[in-house]
Formats: structure tokens, sequence, C-alpha cells
């Protein structure tokens, strides 16, 4: 999600289901602080502790399921995780008909992880604290993660694969032949095969990791792509925001379970990364995401042949 604050009504068709959840919030000093993919994210004042409110998109219908099984994922991880804050008192808003209005949770302070917002020993100490806070998510109970309806999901195949297929045709013709190398590559590499199945957050990034005053590791939220999957994916999304030397430090204080293959799964998602923005940042900043991915797939792919001559 991309985060920003700024003064931002919330949607009239969301206010009267809000006011009937949050009887005590002020829903008219809402602020604007972030908007994904899938949803609008507000602050909204509370006397009893603010709130964050995630308004799904009109055309987003699908991250309905991820809303719904986060709602019953976060008590547990509240009672699991005691290394980072965890979005608390989390519930779904109903309109009249039993649509999802809104997701709700208390509001999680901190300010956005960036290369540019932890410097020196604080740096040495986030690394520590990343590097246990996912150690314990990734030891989650499985079984448990099961009966709360996680889903299993093979990476290549029910992620990757398909994007990559949705992606190539709004690509120029030297991104496309790179994007269709790196995945042949990938495949034949052995895919996912090899994979741990652990839960993850499925979405790391520095949007959705706050740091506290100190610049430490305050909170983490956005739990709705949480799935029981790949390890890797969740360190990769370090490098959303951090350099490879700081994920080194990381995986220093990991404790979970990584097989020798993960550093080339590591790689392979950061690379691709861009084919998300491409596939869903239509609905961003006016259609200009999508831009930004076709623009940094196209430069990956001008990079190669520029220092290797081919792909």
């Amino acid at each position: 999600m991309v985060q920003m604050t700024s003064p931002g009504a919330i949607p009239e068709q969301a206010v009267g289901p809000l006011r009937a959840a949050l009887s005590q919030a002020a829903l008219r000093e809402a602020e604007k602080i972030g908007e994904g993919y899938a949803t609008v994210a507000y602050r909204v004042p509370d006397r009893s502790g603010d709130w964050s409110v995630r308004i799904p998109r009109v055309e987003a219908d699908w991250a309905i399921p991820g809303l719904e099984r986060e709602l019953r994922l976060l008590p547990a991880l509240a009672r699991y995780i005691d290394t980072a804050e965890t979005p608390r008192d989390a519930r779904l808003v109903l309109a009249d008909d039993g649509t999802v209005v809104a997701a709700v949770h208390r509001y999680v302070p901190g300010r956005q992880l960036s290369s540019r917002s932890v410097r020196g020993r604080r740096r040495d100490r986030l690394a520590e604290q990343l590097g246990a806070f996912l150690s314990q998510l990734h030891g989650f109970p499985l079984d448990q993660a099961r009966e709360l309806g996680v889903p299993e999901r093979d990476l290549w195949e029910d992620h990757y694969q398909p994007l990559i297929e949705q992606a190539l045709p709004y690509l120029g013709n030297s991104a496309q032949r790179w994007l269709t190398t790196q995945a042949d590559a990938f495949v034949a590499g052995g895919a996912t095969r090899s994979a741990p199945g652990v839960l993850i957050h499925g979405d790391i990034s520095g949007d959705h990791l706050l740091l506290d005053g100190d610049s430490g590791l305050g909170g983490v939220i956005d739990f709705g792509d949480a799935m029981i999957s790949d390890p890797a994916l969740d360190l990769a999304g370090i490098l959303n925001d951090m350099a490879e030397p700081f994920l080194a430090q990381v995986l220093e204080h990991y404790t979970g379970v990584l097989d020798d293959d993960a550093p080339r799964r590591i790689q392979f998602y950061i690379q691709v990364e861009a084919i998300h923005q491409v596939i869903y940042g239509d609905r961003v900043h006016n259609g200009r995401e999508r831009t930004t991915g076709v623009r940094r797939l196209a430069a990956k792919a001008a990079s190669e042949l520029r220092y290797h001559g081919s792909f």
C-alpha cells in the first residue's frame, strides 16, 4: 500500500455503517493514509484509540476473502507474536445487505521503513528485530493456520505463472523477452519445488513495516495476503526498500526453515516484483502505477542488454 497523509473524506456510502460500528469515532476528521491495489486506508480519531479503516475498491471485490481471512487470523497473531505489534480489535463493517463496507482495526502507529529512515547501529538492531519477527511469524503453528482458513499456495503455479502471462501484453518486445527468460530460468531451476511451507505475511514492504520513535520495529500491518507458502517471499520483500547487505543482516538473526535453494527464489521474486504494478496498478494514482511498473521492467531489460548483450 502506498502511504500518504492527507485530508480525505471517507466515501459517503461507508459513513452510515461505520458510524453504527464505531459510535465514538470522528469520521469527519478522517485522514487518508494509504492507497493500495485493493483498498484505500484512513486514520480515524477516536477517544478510546484511533482506528485504521480500509475501504475496499469497487473493482477489487476479489480482495474481500483476504480481508475475511485476516479478521480470523489477527487475534491469533496478537496472542502468538511478541516481537512487533500487530493489528488488534479487527472487525468487518457490513452494509445492510451484508456486503463488506470496510475492514477496521486499532491504528498501529509508526513511520514506514525505508533505506533512508534507519542509520548506523539502529540499522543493526532493526535487522535483528526483523529477523526475530519473521522467525516467529514463520513458526506459527500450521494446523492452527489451516483451521483459521489460511490458504496454501504454490507461488509459481498459483501466483507468478498466471501473473506473468497477464503482464506480458502490457510490455514492449524487449521487456517481454526479458520477463519470459526470467520465468523460463526459474522453472528450469526447479521453480518452487523445494520451498518449505510456513505461514507468511505475503506482502512485506516498507509500507507494512512500521518503525517506532527509536527506529526499531514497532508494528507490522496488512495481513490480507497471508498464506502458507514459501518464506523466501517475505525475505525478498525486504529488498523492496532495503539493500542486500541489510537482508544478509536479517538472515543472521533468522531462525526459520530455509533450504539451500532459497537465495535463487528470493532473487526471482524481487526481480519480477514490478509485474504486480503492471497488473493492478491501473487502480492507483489514475493508472500511473501501471506505467511505473512497465517502465521498471523495461529498464531491467535494457540493463541486461547493456551489460550482457543478451538475455
